[in-house]
């Protein structure tokens, strides 16, 4: 059980899937409990919840607002009924004017449910989730405005197409596949119109918002994004070229609400921090930080992001790894030592990774003799090995396959703030790290590279 500010409650069944929680030092507000996205409680509360089919009931104290929480949920469900596009398919083809009328209306149900309540703070924060949700539909519905849920055929097709029998148009062939589901398109002047829309709503010092509801964060982000793309914030892009900075400027001018304004100065610093090549580029703003910043919880990832920084470094020594190959044997990087190491960090999930192997296979053939490794490290979830395992052998990887222990959020990984990938490391025969963000398989520069190493 989890609340928006990430605070976590282990919850035990029994045998008979039974269940107890001590709501005593609970903070209160909503949480998310697995199936239940939404679940208002308080220390005082004493609930008991009983799942009929896909819905859920409550009785106890607490019962009349969580009952509630579910009406609510069963109408937003109807339009929100999509997990890969949050809405509904038959919304992704309706025009905006017959779009918002039908979230306004959610909106206002919400409001009038929450009514039913004797709790002001649980009306509060009802109405301001219901509010946020709609902005985060619409943000939803922008981005995959005219998907025809009809003409997805092709696009699952080519993305069946093993790796061996993929054709050197295939990444052309996905684009068209991808662009033939949509029947419909946005005019240039509705999209500005529907952005407009969704961010002149959005409040960015709305504390409510911020503690309670569950996409607020992801819709400040994504204003932020939206407003440096503004012309009045040309000059600002013209002068920080890093995306970090300009939100990092935008966050200090306007967001007012101190707990809010800590956490996106937080994330910007330390997203600026992760993109650097060197610890010189963000120095000042790691020093600004440290001198400001009042919240060890957040102080303490932005210290070690630095320091892995300037870990990474060229010339530093390579951090190692003790990661099971798909035999189960540990394979560690120092074990590597005296040879070129080349790392291609990946994931099953990844389509820009997958596009990538056939190139990696190449160089692979290639250097396959000379004095270099290519060793390929997933970070795919734990509970997906199998799915890595079996891409694997269907689709004949070569080179040393490992997994990572634990994602990203492996020790290895986050040495090198790897947050994207794919990325790829190339590893010196003294440990000694070359590139930290060495060129794709697919970069022709990648080669004169290989070369200049005299391999």
């Amino acid at each position: 059980m989890t609340n928006n500010s990430g605070k976590k409650i282990a919850v035990k069944g029994n045998e008979n899937g039974e269940f107890k929680v001590n709501l005593n030092t609970l903070e209160k507000g909503l949480y998310s409990f697995g199936d239940l996205e939404a679940i208002y409680l308080e220390p005082h509360y004493t609930l008991n919840l009983l799942k009929n089919g896909d819905s859920f009931t409550f009785s106890g104290v607490g019962s009349r607002e969580n009952n509630l929480i579910q009406e609510i949920a069963s109408s937003w469900g109807k339009v929100t009924g999509n997990s890969g596009y949050l809405i509904d398919y038959k919304y992704l083809i309706t025009e905006p004017s017959a779009f918002i009328p039908v979230l306004d209306l959610l909106v206002q149900n919400a409001t009038s449910l929450a009514q039913r309540s004797d709790h002001a703070f649980f009306k509060k924060i009802v109405i301001a989730d219901a509010q946020i949700d709609k902005l985060y539909c619409l943000y939803a519905y922008e981005r995959f405005y005219g998907l025809d849920s009809s003409k997805m055929g092709d696009l699952r097709k080519i993305l069946a197409i093993p790796l061996a029998e993929r054709k050197p148009d295939h990444r052309e062939q996905l684009r068209a596949a991808y662009e033939k589901q949509f029947s419909k398109k946005l005019t240039p002047e509705e999209r500005a119109d529907l952005r407009a829309k969704i961010y002149a709503d959005l409040d960015l010092n709305n504390p409510v918002a911020f503690a309670q509801t569950k996409h607020y964060k992801d819709m400040v982000g994504y204003k932020m994004d939206y407003l440096i793309n503004q012309p009045q914030y040309q000059s600002l892009k013209d002068s920080l070229q890093d995306s970090n900075r300009q939100k990092l400027y935008l966050t200090t001018r306007l967001i007012t609400d101190p707990t809010i304004k800590a956490y996106f100065s937080y994330v910007y610093t330390l997203g600026a921090i992760k993109s650097a090549k060197r610890p010189v580029e963000v120095t000042d703003l790691y020093m600004t930080y440290k001198a400001n910043s009042k919240n060890d919880l957040y102080l303490k990832p932005i210290e070690n992001a630095y320091a892995n920084l300037g870990a990474t470094l060229a010339n530093e020594t390579v951090p190692d790894f003790e990661y099971l190959n798909p035999e189960g044997k540990t394979i560690s990087l120092k074990s590597l030592r005296g040879k070129y190491v080349y790392i291609d960090v990946w994931a099953t999930w990844c389509a820009p990774c997958i596009a990538e192997i056939p190139s990696l296979k190449k160089l692979e053939d290639k250097y396959g003799k000379k004095n270099i490794a290519f060793v390929s490290i997933s970070v795919d979830v734990a509970t997906e090995k199998n799915t890595w395992l079996k891409f694997v052998q269907e689709n004949d990887l070569h080179g040393i396959q490992v997994m990572a222990d634990q994602d990203f959020k492996s020790a290895f990984i986050q040495k090198f703030a790897i947050n994207n990938i794919p990325r790829f490391l190339l590893i010196g025969p003294d440990g000694k790290i070359i590139d930290n963000n060495a060129k794709r398989p697919s970069d022709p520069k990648l080669l004169e590279q290989f070369e200049s190493l005299k391999l």
